[in-house]
C-alpha cells in the first residue's frame, strides 16, 4: 500500500471546507512533518488515543496480561454519556516498540537489510498491517499499533481500571491517518481473482 498526496486527497470526508481538505492533504502528503499528536486533555477515551493497562487475554497460553494500546472503538460508541441496553465493549490493537517488532524479525532469521528497508516501510505507513507511531507525548520511543491483533474488553473493565492512562492523542492529521489506515487494511475493495456472484 503506497500512500501519496494525492491518493490520501481521495479518502478526505466530503464534509470538510475545502480549505481544511487542502490543509489536511497537505499535512499528511509529508509524512516527515507530521505532527502525530496533540496534547489534549480530554478525560474519556477518543478513538485512536493510547492507553496503557488495556487487559488482554493472550490466546495460545490463557494468561491475562494489561498491555498499551491504541483504540479502535468509535468515540461516540464508547462514551460513557451513551447510555446503552445491552453494556458496550471496546476494542483496541496492542502497540509494541518498533525495536521489539525488529527484534522478533531478526529471531525469524530476516537479514539486517530486509529489516532496514521493512522499518522505512513501516515508517511511511506503507504496510496495511501496521500503524507508526513516533515518539512523543508519553510514547519515549517509536511504537508500532498491530492491526491484525485486535482484542475487545467490556467498557466497564477500562472505566474502572485504576492504573490507566491515556500516553497520546492523536493531531487531526494523525486521526486521519489512522482513520485511513483501518479503512484500507478493514474495508479495501480488493478481492482481485475472487468472484463472489
Amino acid at each position: 500500500m503506497e500512500l501519496s498526496g494525492e491518493s490520501i486527497g481521495t479518502y478526505i470526508p466530503y464534509y470538510l471546507s475545502q480549505g481544511d481538505k487542502d490543509a489536511l492533504v497537505a499535512a499528511l502528503a509529508d509524512f516527515d512533518s507530521i505532527v502525530y499528536y496533540k496534547s489534549l486533555d480530554h478525560p474519556t477515551a477518543l478513538q485512536g488515543d493510547g492507553w496503557n493497562s488495556l487487559q488482554l487475554l493472550k490466546y495460545e497460553t490463557g494468561e491475562k496480561k494489561k498491555v498499551r494500546g491504541i483504540i479502535l472503538s468509535n468515540t461516540c460508541d464508547i462514551d460513557p454519556s451513551n447510555k446503552r441496553d445491552i453494556p458496550g465493549r471496546l476494542l483496541f490493537a496492542p502497540i509494541i516498540r518498533l525495536k521489539s517488532y525488529g527484534e522478533l524479525l531478526d529471531q525469524a532469521g530476516i537479514s539486517k537489510g530486509k529489516i532496514a528497508s521493512k522499518f522505512d516501510s513501516i515508517r511511511k505507513q506503507f504496510v496495511s498491517t501496521l500503524f507508526y507511531l513516533p515518539a512523543g507525548e508519553a510514547l519515549d520511543d517509536e511504537y508500532i499499533a498491530l492491526l491484525d491483533d485486535i482484542h475487545s474488553i467490556p467498557q466497564s473493565v477500562f472505566l474502572e481500571e485504576k492504573e490507566r492512562k491515556k500516553l497520546f492523542t492523536l493531531s487531526l492529521p494523525g486521526f486521519y491517518l489512522f482513520i485511513l489506515k483501518l479503512s484500507i487494511h478493514f474495508c479495501r475493495f480488493s478481492d482481485e481473482g475472487v468472484t463472489r456472484n
